[in-house]
């Protein structure tokens, strides 16, 4: 869990400007008032439980079925990521792993066989979802299995839910492929994509994997609270505003722990998608601690100093035991989450001794709830950021160009 009474950010080499500190205050108190008054939809929505039940029932569509065996999630980039990212955290500790998660997020026909030859077609449910309905990559993947399911002679009405925001018949390509099979159709909750996690975006492939919705809802609630109690850590990261007018291109996040990979792709979404505007911005790249130190960090130590560094780093230390011998006395006796976290503040303690810039975030545990404590905090952060910035963090108008340009030449075809 995410804890600030512990102290878990801390902060190096951060550039501190009181005129700035205050302007962010006023952002925080600004987006508290509107909060308050249900101004700001993805946060309204985590301040009630009212659409639980129906995500709950949706969910039983799939878990009804005694014989589900695997759930695929068709959708890309924020219809995808978020519930990634709580799933992944979840499978550290659900005991029951009876059913398996599968993404269909890549055209790769390697990476698409895959999926499909590892599932059985009669234990096998697909929850496609698509905000617009029209989302190239997940309507190609849907036209791909609704094939296959067909070839193995399964009822594809019983085997696919489709979840978009406008569900009128033949209004978009999603729902006229869900009229053609009447395949069941539910609505999307209209948040875009990459804000989109504590709607029933995230929580309900969330719910099919065993996840609690109202307890990520009320965890999510608390977090939000806690960050207007004690905002310290981001009023702290609202230098990356400064730091981006001046000479700060990169925003290098450092994962320490595998289970945070889906949790960093979904903060890399949210931060590109929402501060890239304007020629404005700074590139989140990411690494994973400790391989990328044996690949990126001459680059982070010695080379140009343009980049912030943010860890996300493992508090526990358990794990299999180095065995006690005589041949290795340094190792002897360490579990391998102890040598993970002495790399993780090594890394940390040499980009400090450089006068780089950077934090760490540090968390007990990775679950569910400290997964949802993180999002909270990030998409705060990125709105203040945005707010500094000038930029309107809900729009995406450069990436609707690409969609626009992949259409022309698919109708060229």
């Amino acid at each position: 869990m995410v804890d600030n009474k512990n102290n878990i950010f801390s902060f190096a080499n951060w550039e501190i400007n009181n005129k700035l500190l205050k302007k962010t205050n006023n952002i925080l108190s600004s987006f508290k008032s509107n909060i308050d008054k249900n101004n700001i939809p993805i946060f309204s929505i985590i301040r009630t439980d009212e659409d639980i039940n129906g995500i709950i029932k949706n969910a039983q569509y799939f878990t009804d079925d005694k014989d589900f065996t695997d759930f695929i999630l068709i959708g890309t980039g924020g219809s995808s990521l978020g519930a990634d990212a709580l799933i992944q955290a979840h499978s550290n500790h659900n005991i029951n792993k009876k059913i398996k998660f599968h993404i269909l997020d890549s055209l790769d026909p390697n990476s698409v066989s895959k999926i499909l030859n590892s599932i059985d077609p009669k234990n096998s449910k697909f929850l496609t979802i698509s905000k617009s309905g029209k989302t190239t990559e997940t309507i190609a993947l849907l036209l791909i299995v609704i094939e296959w399911l067909l070839s193995k002679k399964i009822k594809i009405n019983n085997s696919i839910m489709v979840m978009c925001e406008n569900i009128n018949k033949n209004e978009n390509d999603l729902m006229q492929i869900a009229e053609d099979h009447s395949l069941k159709v539910i609505k999307h909750a209209n948040i875009g994509g990459r804000f989109s996690v504590f709607s029933s975006t995230g929580l309900l492939p969330a719910t099919i994997m065993g996840i609690d919705p109202y307890a990520v809802r009320n965890t999510a609630r608390i977090a939000l609270r806690d960050i207007f109690d004690d905002n310290s850590f981001i009023l702290r990261s609202s230098v990356f505003s400064e730091l981006n007018t001046l000479n700060r291109k990169l925003n290098c996040i450092i994962h320490y722990g595998d289970s945070l990979e889906a949790l960093v792709n979904w903060y890399k979404q949210l931060w590109n998608e929402s501060l890239g505007k304007d020629s404005k911005g700074s590139f989140l790249l990411t690494a994973k601690g400790s391989i990328d130190q044996h690949s990126q960090l001459q680059m982070w130590l010695d080379g140009p100093d343009i980049a912030n560094y943010t860890f996300i780093k493992l508090n526990n230390e358990k794990g299999y035991e180095i065995p006690k011998t005589d041949s290795n006395m340094i190792l002897s006796g360490l579990t391998l989450g102890k040598i993970h976290s002495i790399m993780a503040d090594s890394t940390y303690t040499a980009l400090k001794d450089s006068n780089r810039s950077v934090r760490s975030i540090g968390i007990s545990d990775i679950n569910v709830e400290s997964v949802v404590e993180l999002m909270v905090i990030f998409i705060i952060e990125v709105l203040v950021v945005a707010e500094l910035m000038e930029v309107d963090p809900y729009t995406q108008n450069a990436v609707e160009k690409i969609k626009i340009n992949v259409s022309k030449r698919l109708k060229n075809i």
